[in-house]
């Protein structure tokens, strides 16, 4: 199966109590690790600014991720986050914001009958785009993270709903949001809701997620609560929705079966958040345990 990862590769500077260390991030960068592990072939299209670590291309090409569509900016930097993280609690901040990633950087007639798996982080990948993919893509499936986010003059990046979000929304088959992203588009609401609203505006499946509490799944027939995988120990969930996303896709379009693609979704999402980084995911084999233990606990509302 082949998977295109549209969106900005980026550095992210964390501080934690422990100190500060930069890692390799970004939504395409979590999708393609997830990706080869569900026996799926990644490509990403992005863009990175001349400051991008040649070490992090390296990594991605020797893991088996095909970066042939990563383009260099002469002009702007890497896109680059800083995320602090004090308790449960996370505070994030753009230092800097690559070029937008236009319909001629993305290969489109490569992209025809593949997934599509729009990475956005900051809107660097219009709807106009989208729109391009989704008339060739066999299954377009979006982020809402890069349409609801806006930094503000002291850089913190804060969430609030735009015009671009619903083009999005109504582009894509399917939609993952967190609960915080959704209410920000939606305004107050129950996530069952907040589900339900993703769909009326045009997907076919909306994923929200609740972080250790699980996640609903919406169609415009059914509704699911999908509940968490018991992971060993918590200790960075960094990238979990990238990888329940990700995941999801790959395993519905493989089986069209969205409570199994849901459960392995989340089997994937329990062993990411036992390490920090990508160190945490695992073979698909390696899932079925805690995957059939959601699976059988995934509940119709």
């Amino acid at each position: 199966m082949e998977v295109f990862l549209i969106g900005h590769l980026v550095v992210d500077i964390l501080v934690v109590r422990g100190g500060i260390r930069r890692n390799l991030g970004g939504t395409v960068t979590y999708g393609a690790m997830a990706a080869l592990r569900h026996r799926a072939r990644p490509h990403i299209v992005s863009k990175i600014g001349m400051d991008f670590p040649d070490e992090y291309l390296l990594f991605l090409s020797r893991s088996g991720v095909d970066t042939t569509y990563v383009s260099v900016s002469k002009d702007l930097p890497t896109t680059k986050f800083k995320l602090v993280y004090e308790d449960s609690e996370r505070a994030l901040y753009l230092l800097s914001r690559c070029e937008d990633i236009l319909t001629s950087d993305v290969p489109l007639e490569k992209i025809r009958g593949s997934v599509a798996i729009i990475g956005a982080l900051i809107g660097e990948v219009a709807p106009s785009v989208v729109q391009e993919i989704s008339d060739r893509a066999a299954l377009v499936v979006s982020d809402l993270q890069g349409y609801v986010r806006r930094a503000g003059p002291d850089r913190k990046v804060y969430l609030t709903p735009s015009r671009e979000a619903p083009l999005i929304i109504s582009l894509s088959n399917i939609v993952h949001a967190e609960i915080s992203e959704a209410k920000a588009l939606f305004g107050e609401a129950p996530p069952e809701r907040l589900a339900k609203k993703i769909v009326e505006t045009g997907a076919a499946i909306a994923l929200v997620t609740l972080g250790a509490e699980g996640g609903y799944v919406a169609t415009s027939e059914k509704l699911y609560f999908v509940p968490p995988a018991e992971a060993d120990r918590v200790v960075d969930r960094t990238g979990a929705g990238d990888v329940f996303t990700t995941v999801f896709a790959i395993e519905y379009q493989r089986s069209g079966d969205i409570k199994e693609a849901a459960s392995y979704a989340t089997a994937a999402v329990s062993y990411l958040i036992e390490k920090p980084g990508i160190d945490g995911l695992r073979n698909r084999w390696e899932l079925a345990q805690r995957a059939e233990k959601v699976l059988e606990n995934i509940r119709e509302i």
